[in-house]
C-alpha cells in the first residue's frame, strides 16, 4: 500500500487549475485538469489557485450555413 508522509493511505483528487502553479515538483498549466494527491490538492484550493473537479467537455464547434451565391 502507498502511503503519504507516514500519515496514512495516499489518496487522490481531481482538480481544475484556475492559474500556473507548481505542485509535486510539477508545472500545471491554467485551465487543465489533473489528478494530485488529496494534501497537495487541498492546499490548491485553500490557495485560490484550483477548484475541485474535472475540466467540463469542450462544446462542439457550430456549422456556419454556406452562403448562396446564386444572383
Amino acid at each position: 500500500m502507498i502511503t503519504g508522509a507516514g500519515n496514512g493511505p495516499l489518496f487522490f483528487m481531481k482538480v481544475i487549475c484556475t492559474k500556473a502553479v507548481m505542485a509535486s515538483g510539477q508545472a500545471l498549466e491554467a485551465g487543465q485538469s489533473y489528478e494530485l494527491s488529496d494534501a497537495d490538492g487541498d492546499l490548491l484550493i485553500r490557495m485560490g489557485k484550483a477548484v475541485e473537479g474535472e475540466a467540463p467537455a469542450k462544446p462542439k464547434a457550430k456549422r456556419k450555413p454556406k452562403a448562396n451565391a446564386a444572383s
